[in-house]
């Protein structure tokens, strides 16, 4: 629940075009040029428009909760920490969870295809000028299609700084954004798959050691909700012997969102063969929260003792070898 207020504050430095994760923070862009500004939201102008929630300018981000058609107004609040001017790009757009797990949102040149087109900024050209410290309100409205679907629906309001470095041939793109969430009303369908699992035991030199298995697989958010997963695997020799486990909380994953996991459990005693059992358990978080999803799935893979059984071919050859020459002894 503590992801709930967090900032989404993209403050990237790239290349125009390419895509960035979206770290959790203050909401203030820190340039290495001394460019630096900070976003919050705004009073809005109707609290009683929202049905759970105020509209007021004490929170982190927006989270709104909707029926399909409802429009809402709202502010943005700019604020240039420079000393000088600066001209800032001011547009909405969608925002996902990465392959690795992380919020982002869409790359500058992508057009948004979800709540990014539910957001409509007053804003001219798409521009703002600010003067030094300088706070600019940034007006906008949400508007639910009739036909939105229930469900939680992610995007952002971003900021931009464009600046050419160099000779000129490349261009920045500096971005500082808060996150939007849109709740639509409707019965909630909660879900989440594990699927793809696979576990692998590299086994060293000394015979007597432990192995660290290596677990993926992938988790997708099959529901219509914001869910944060905790994930437990665990891995096990012949007849669940030897069971070794780890556990973690990973980040807010949004619906429709596929996650690719790498997960290492030290201690696995190589017994030659391994399962790796995983089991996540999801919590809705958002309005309103409450809901739980779960999904489980496993594998299995060899997990062979090479150095012991190099020993223990050792062993068995100087045996044979042994009784080979006893053999030898006797009949002479």
């Amino acid at each position: 629940m503590r992801r709930l207020l967090t900032t989404l504050a993209l403050t990237a430095l790239v290349a125009v075009g390419a895509s960035a994760a979206v770290p959790t923070g203050p909401a203030a862009a820190d340039t290495a040029d001394d460019l630096t500004w900070s976003l919050s939201p705004g009073k809005g102008p109707d609290p009683a428009q929202v049905a759970v929630g105020a509209l007021g300018a004490d929170r982190a981000n927006y989270a709104y909760t909707v029926d399909p058609g409802t429009e809402i107004a709202d502010r943005l609040l700019v604020t240039n920490l420079s000393a000088t001017s600066l001209d800032l790009s001011v547009y909405a757009t969608d925002a996902s969870t990465t392959r690795e797990g992380h919020l982002d949102l869409l790359p500058a040149d992508a057009e948004p295809t979800g709540l990014g087109t539910w957001l409509e900024l007053d804003v001219p050209a798409g521009e703002i000028s600010l003067d030094p410290g300088e706070t600019v309100r940034v007006p906008f409205r949400l508007v639910v299609p009739e036909g939105a679907t229930p469900g939680d629906h992610a995007g952002g309001l971003v900021t931009s700084l464009r600046q050419a470095t160099g000779d000129g041939a490349l261009t920045v793109d500096r971005r500082l954004a808060l996150r939007v969430h849109a709740r639509v009303s409707g019965e909630l369908s909660p879900g989440l798959v594990v699927q793809d699992v696979t576990v692998s035991t590299p086994t060293g030199l000394h015979p007597l050691a432990t192995a660290t298995s290596t677990v993926t697989y992938t988790l997708e958010n099959t529901g219509d909700t914001r869910i944060v997963p905790t994930e437990a695997v665990t891995v096990t020799g012949p007849g669940s012997s030897a069971p070794r486990s780890t556990t973690a909380e990973l980040e807010e994953v949004l619906p429709g969102a596929v996650v690719e996991r790498t997960v290492e459990v030290p201690g696995v005693r190589p017994l030659f063969r391994a399962g790796a059992d995983v089991r996540v358990d999801g919590v809705v978080v958002g309005i309103g929260g409450g809901g739980t999803a779960l999904a489980t799935g496993a594998a299995g893979g060899w997990a062979v003792p090479w150095s012991l059984l190099a020993v223990a071919l050792l062993v068995a050859g100087a045996a044979v070898g042994l009784s080979w020459w006893r053999a030898r002894r006797s009949v002479g």
